[in-house]
C-alpha cells in the first residue's frame, strides 16, 4: 500500500504556482488538505482570488482556502508583474463560488499541524511569512510538522533579484531566518536546482490540450512566453518543489544548518548554509531530464 502524504501548500499564484497546484491537486498520493495564500508575486488579495479561481474552475472547490499575510514581518512585498502579469496570473479565470475559511492562516497552519502531529508536510511556494507567524505563535509547530518543502534560496548560485537573493527569500529574509532557526526539517528546493528544470515553447504541445486543467497550463505558459518573447526557458520552480516532495530521489541533498540575511541591505536574502548537521536538506543536484518528465506526467493527470 503506498503512503499518503497529508499536506497543506502555501502559496502566492502566480503562473508556477499555478501550475504546481495542479500537480498537488491530480497526485495520487498527495492529500491536499488546504491551502493557504500569502502577498508575493501579488498582492495578497490577488493571490488568494488566484487560488479560489483556479480551484473552482478545476472543480475542487472543496478544498479549503485560508487567508494569510498581506505583508511581510517587516516592511511590504515587493510584487513581480513584470513575471506573472499585473494580477498574478497571466490568464483570466471565472470568479469562485467558495469563499476564504473563517481562520487566517497562521491559524490554520497552527491547527493542520496540530491535528496530524508527525505527519503533516507544508509545501511552501511563497515567501514564508505564515509558516514563520504559526512558529512564533506555536513554537511546537516547529516539532509537530513533517517537514517544509519550500522553493526559495540561492545557495551556491546567484539569485534572480539580486546578486544574492532569491524572489521568495527576498521577499521576507526575516520570516525565512525563523524557519530555518526553528529546527523544523526543511528540504530547501532553490534555485541551485531549479535553474536545470525548465519548459521551452515547444514543451507546450507535451501537455494535454484535451482536459481542462491541461488546457488552462497551455494557456498560462503560452501567455508566459509571450509576455516575455525575450525569454527561451520556463522555469519550473514550484512545480519541482512539488515533485520534490514527491519523488525526493530526483535530487540529490546536502544536509545543513541555513541562515537568511535579514539586515545588511546589500545582501538582504542570501541564504547561507553551513554544511554537515541540522535540520535543512538543501538540493545541491538535480535529474534534471528525468525531473521535468516526471512534472509532465504529473501535469497531463487530470485533477480529481
Amino acid at each position: 500500500m503506498v503512503d499518503t502524504i497529508k499536506a497543506v501548500i502555501d502559496t502566492d499564484p502566480g503562473a508556477d504556482d499555478a501550475l504546481a497546484l495542479m500537480m498537488a491537486l491530480a497526485a495520487p498520493r498527495l492529500n491536499v488538505l488546504g491551502l493557504t495564500t500569502v502577498g508575493g508575486n501579488a498582492s495578497l488579495a490577488n493571490t488568494t482570488r488566484n487560488a479560489l479561481r483556479l480551484l473552482h474552475y478545476l472543480g475542487r472547490g472543496d478544498v479549503p482556502v485560508s487567508r494569510g499575510a498581506g505583508r511581510p514581518l517587516e516592511g511590504a512585498f515587493q510584487y513581480a508583474p513584470y513575471y506573472h502579469g499585473r494580477g498574478g496570473l497571466t490568464v483570466r479565470l471565472p470568479r469562485a463560488d467558495a469563499g476564504v475559511v473563517g481562520v487566517r492562516a497562521a491559524d490554520y497552519l497552527i491547527s493542520l499541524a496540530s491535528a496530524f502531529r508527525g505527519e503533516l508536510t507544508i509545501i511552501a511556494l511563497g515567501p514564508l511569512t505564515n509558516v514563520a507567524r504559526a512558529i512564533d505563535k506555536e513554537p511546537r509547530v516547529a516539532r509537530w510538522v513533517k517537514d517544509v518543502v519550500v522553493m526559495g534560496g540561492a545557495v551556491e548560485v546567484p539569485g534572480n533579484v539580486t546578486p544574492h537573493a532569491e524572489f521568495n527569500i527576498f521577499n521576507d529574509p526575516k520570516a525565512a531566518d525563523v524557519v530555518f532557526c526553528s529546527g523544523v526539517p526543511v528540504t530547501l528546493v532553490g534555485l541551485d536546482v531549479c535553474n536545470d528544470v525548465y519548459f521551452e515553447t515547444r514543451d507546450i504541445d507535451l501537455l494535454d490540450s484535451s482536459t481542462a486543467s491541461g488546457n488552462l497550463q497551455r494557456r498560462i505558459i503560452s501567455a508566459w512566453f509571450a509576455l516575455h518573447p525575450e525569454s527561451e526557458r520556463f522555469s519550473l520552480c514550484d512545480p519541482l518543489a512539488v515533485a520534490a516532495a514527491l519523488r525526493p530521489d530526483l535530487m540529490t541533498y546536502r544536509t545543513a544548518s541555513v541562515r537568511t540575511e535579514a539586515t545588511d541591505q546589500a545582501r538582504l536574502g542570501k541564504t547561507t548554509a553551513s554544511y554537515g548537521s541540522g535540520p535543512v536538506k538543501v538540493a545541491s543536484a538535480v535529474r534534471a531530464e528525468e525531473a521535468k518528465s516526471e512534472i509532465i506526467a504529473m501535469l497531463r493527470r487530470h485533477p480529481a
